[in-house]
């Protein structure tokens, strides 16, 4: 297989403005596109910066995927400052709570979708 990395992720949203507001200015990640698709929705792209992996904020039914939140996880060297930085921000996040796989914590986006944050012990760190 010549398969070298996840390219995106998609999320179900219901208003792009507002996801992407959350996204690029509660988590800081940047908006990498950000345009009208032939078929009249949009397709946007958002990521952490300098990360090789996106999340797209989608309006549009798409095939096999149903609608409803979902879960994915996010990864810092600083849950504690994070966590500041979010509830700085206006974000509910939940205390890091200590597990064999590192500290962890999560909280939702504005369309529901449960967002987890680890600092990763060597246990749970994943290699690269």
């Amino acid at each position: 297989m010549t398969i070298t990395r996840v390219q995106f992720l998609t999320l179900p949203v219901a208003d792009h403005a507002r996801a992407r507001d959350f996204y690029v200015g509660k988590l800081g990640f940047e908006a990498l596109v950000d345009r009208r698709t032939p078929g009249g929705g949009r397709f946007v792209l958002v990521a952490p910066k300098g990360a090789k992996t996106g999340v797209v904020l989608t309006d549009q039914p798409v095939t096999g995927i149903e609608p409803g939140p979902r879960h994915f996880q996010l990864q810092t060297t600083d849950v504690d400052a994070e966590v500041a930085a979010l509830r700085a921000a206006g974000v509910d996040v939940a205390e890091p709570q200590r597990q064999p796989w590192g500290r962890a914590t999560s909280f939702k986006d504005v369309d529901g979708h449960t967002i987890g944050l680890l600092e990763p012990s060597d246990f749970g760190a994943v290699p690269r």
